[in-house]
């Protein structure tokens, strides 16, 4: 609010009764905002805490951000990058945020405060994607320099780098048993790797052009990836055949999340389009356009209830599952 608005508020006051008062006093004390704002550039990626009560964004201003999901309020502003922040992903344990940047760094930091407490240095190009294992003791990170790395979080050394792929990796997830790890990249394939020795198991084939984010599905043995290609696939992750193709989006297929149930998954792309998806019949339950321009980011609630999107148009919407409407508080 404006130092104007908030004088013309004040005279107005004077005017109304002690009654009236308390109800204008409440229209500033109750939460309004449809959407999150704040960011003054992409939204590039999206994590919930655990407790389902704070979400944290980056975005290409260069800075993180921690709202109240309850009320679409900011509460935190988190800087120090020096250029786009691609990624960030919360730990399990311990109440960690780890976030990757253009600026080739990796930094750590405890949330609650926003404290920075270490950075991992050793990528040569941007960093995109991020996830900790399980058990929150690692971290993979995805590169432009066509590299991952697994990293010992109390040493903050690279355990292993992982090379094989051809072009920029895009996005890396743990499975969760924590002994291998999926990566996506530009040279249109996924690679599933052995955590233990670095080396690649499988080589997973058939999109046609970069794939740019891929995840498990939880209690089950398939993986889904999206691609530019326009298609959004489930995988075998026991053979590395291609079990399934979905069709419906039509424009490149930015990002990905998957409900912790394992029944649903999200996809957003370049038209501002996302679609939930019902894993096990493999159909779109619900379409609908988010944003106006790309939409870079998805994410479930860990209640599964709502989901929230962020996009090219800076800003952060949350929606309900199973209507597809957008929420207020």
């Amino acid at each position: 609010m404006t130092f104007q608005v908030l004088n013309e508020q004040m005279q107005l006051q004077q005017l109304c009764t002690p009654f009236s008062f308390f109800f204008w006093f409440l229209s500033f004390a109750l939460p309004v905002n449809a959407e999150m704002t704040g960011h003054v550039g992409y939204v590039n990626s999206l994590a919930v805490t655990a407790d389902g009560k704070t979400v944290i964004s980056a975005s290409w201003d260069t800075t993180i951000r921690l709202w109240d999901l309850s009320q679409h309020r900011e509460l935190h502003l988190i800087d120090g990058h020096n250029l786009s922040v691609n990624d960030v992903t919360v730990s399990p344990v311990g109440g960690l945020l780890a976030s990757g940047s253009w600026d080739h760094s990796i930094r750590l930091w405890r949330y609650r405060d926003r404290t920075e407490i270490g950075q991992l240095v050793g990528h040569e190009d941007a960093v995109y994607g991020l996830d900790f294992s399980p058990n929150g003791h690692f971290l993979v990170s995805a590169s432009w320099d066509y590299t991952l790395r697994l990293w010992d979080l109390e040493t903050r050394t690279t355990l292993h780098t992982l090379r094989g792929h051809q072009a920029n990796v895009m996005a890396a997830q743990y499975s969760p048993k924590g002994t291998t790890v999926l990566s996506a990249s530009y040279d249109h394939t996924i690679r599933k790797w052995d955590v233990s020795t670095g080396k690649t198991l499988q080589v997973f084939r058939g999109h046609t052009n970069s794939v740019n984010d891929v995840a498990h599905i939880p209690n089950t043995e398939t993986a889904i990836s999206v691609s530019t290609d326009h298609t959004v696939r489930l995988w075998d992750l026991r053979t590395g055949l291609e079990i399934a193709r979905l069709t419906d989006h039509e424009s490149f297929v930015t990002c990905l999340d998957v409900s912790t149930d394992g029944k649903y998954a999200l996809s957003g792309d370049g038209n501002g389009q996302v679609i939930l998806w019902d894993i096990p019949s493999e159909s779109a339950l619900r379409q609908f356009f988010a944003h106006d321009g790309a939409v870079w980011a998805v994410a479930f609630t860990p209640d599964t209830e709502t989901i929230l999107t962020g996009g090219a148009d800076n800003l952060i919407r949350e929606w309900h599952l199973n209507s597809g409407e957008q929420l207020s508080p």
